[in-house]
């Protein structure tokens, strides 16, 4: 999950594939069907189960339920709005699993699983830019371009997929290795993926957008998240950010997204005191390293601090008080934890 996580995640997906194509081939992509959904989710439970196993697997109850919240609230504007079927609805899991890396990525699995990284979390400044990425996952789920995929990967040579299995299995180990194993199998493959990948990521920018409103979101969440994406990728374009790897240019998302946003409406949502803080808890538990802790602890007493908006403070002295406790400085935690009350 580290380094080839949507690589990984294919290969997973191949492997657990051999015992749902034993019982039930998959058809060609040319006839319009697909996984039915109860395969889907077996398939999905597979993955997930693995991916429980991942050192980087974090159980917090805090972000988990602040994110599963954002996501029931999208589940029920997508019941509203038809686009989510009774069939998938009932059949799927709807589950988030949360992990400690620290790059900025969110992916969608078979069975209505998602997957959202600290790192992602972190970096984001309102509920609605979070809400933005799980209503874009959440569109690839209802619009089954998880099954169509998987459907495309069948029609792939087996050399190929070995390639990629053999990636997911040494991932964990050594990923220099895994980047020199499926490399070759990637290059041949690549751009057929990537084609039929950017015509599912526009349409769940779309499907995910129209369910931004009717979920309580603002829609301009699109247009911030995309920015400081687009950002992200300038600063650190060095392979570590799968999120926009597949996807189109950042810079025309955001011009598509602005695009439908009605004129007048375009202003960001101001950060709100709740998601201040749960982004600060991300960033602390994604376990930055000590110094990226100290720099945190340091933060309360900069020259200014006192006149900056309150949420911003509250945040910092929220993650002084977490990275203190992550040093096992127990008086520094009680400090910043009165002062944040």
């Amino acid at each position: 999950m580290r380094v080839l996580s949507a690589t990984v995640l294919i290969a997973l997906a191949a492997l657990s594939c051999t015992s749902v194509l034993a019982q039930s081939p998959l058809p060609t992509l040319g006839d319009g069907s697909e996984l039915t959904a109860s395969a889907e989710r077996r398939l999905g439970e597979r993955i997930v189960r693995a991916l429980y196993r991942d050192p980087e697997h974090i159980d917090d109850p805090v972000l988990a339920d602040y994110v599963q919240g954002i996501l029931q609230a999208l589940l029920g504007a997508a019941r509203a709005r038809g686009t989510l079927s009774p069939e998938i609805d009932e059949r799927f899991a709807w589950d988030i699993l949360l992990s400690r890396d620290r790059t900025v990525n969110a992916f969608a699995l078979p069975g209505g699983y998602l997957g959202v990284h600290l790192g992602l979390i972190g970096l984001t400044s309102t509920r609605d830019e979070l809400a933005s990425v799980l209503a874009h996952e959440l569109s690839h789920i209802t619009q089954r371009h998880i099954s169509r995929l998987i459907t495309d990967q069948d029609r792939q040579t087996p050399l190929l997929l070995g390639a990629m299995l053999l990636g997911a299995l040494a991932a964990s180990k050594n990923p220099a290795a895994t980047q020199a194993l499926v490399v070759g199998g990637q290059a041949l493959v690549l751009q057929n993926q990537l084609n039929f990948s950017r015509t599912m990521e526009r349409e769940a920018d779309r499907m995910g957008y129209g369910l931004m409103a009717p979920a309580g979101f603002a829609p301009q969440g699109f247009v911030g998240m995309f920015d400081k994406l687009q950002q992200a990728n300038r600063l650190n374009d060095n392979g570590s950010w799968p999120y926009l790897r597949s996807h189109p240019l950042t810079t025309e998302r955001i011009a598509d997204m602005q695009a439908r946003i009605p004129p007048g409406q375009a202003t960001a949502q101001p950060p709100t005191l709740e998601h201040a803080l749960i982004a600060a808890r991300a960033r602390v538990l994604a376990s930055p390293g000590v110094d990226a802790l100290r720099q945190w602890i340091a933060e309360p007493q900069a020259t200014g601090f006192a006149s900056q908006p309150v949420p911003r403070r509250a945040a910092a002295l929220y993650a002084a008080a977490l990275a203190s406790n992550q040093l096992r400085d127990a008086a520094g935690a009680r400090a910043a934890a009165r002062a944040l009350d």
